[in-house]
């Protein structure tokens, strides 16, 4: 990406495209074997269905990266970091509701991580970009 956007933005993307295309490969590939590890069980036409949204998604991030677009970029960081915490939030629900739920403690976890990271990303940018305005001198 280009220098507008930071190191960490950039890890934090490419995390995400590897969690987006993990995901979609287990929901469309195992969904009985995933199921059968959440209280939620299997339900291959939902799990199909958010398969085609992580696909998606993957693809906005590869597109992305690829542009390296900093606006773009901390754009998407900020839409994933809701997702990830939003996404967390529903696992650790479903985990308070019953104890068998192994699978959601640890998506819970890897999405609370996750969006942790792409916060320190932003803030990080953040900080970077008002250094660089400080920096600047001031017109004639």
């Amino acid at each position: 990406m280009g220098d507008d956007v930071g190191k960490l933005s950039r890890a934090y993307l490419r995390l995400l495209a590897v969690l987006m295309a993990m995901s979609c490969l287990g929901l469309v590939f195992l969904p009985t074997e995933l199921g059968a590890r959440t209280p939620w069980g299997a339900a291959p036409g939902w799990q199909r269905e958010i398969a085609f949204w992580n696909l998606s998604v993957y693809i906005v991030i590869v597109w992305t990266l690829r542009r390296a677009d900093a606006v773009s970029a901390r754009l998407l960081v900020t839409a994933l970091v809701v997702l990830n915490f939003l996404v967390a939030a529903n696992h650790f629900a479903t985990v308070m509701q019953d104890s068998g739920a192994l699978l959601n403690t640890i998506a819970g976890a890897v999405n609370v991580g996750s969006g942790t990271l792409g916060l320190v990303a932003l803030w990080r940018e953040r900080i970077a970009d008002a250094a660089a305005k400080h920096s600047q001198p001031l017109p004639a």
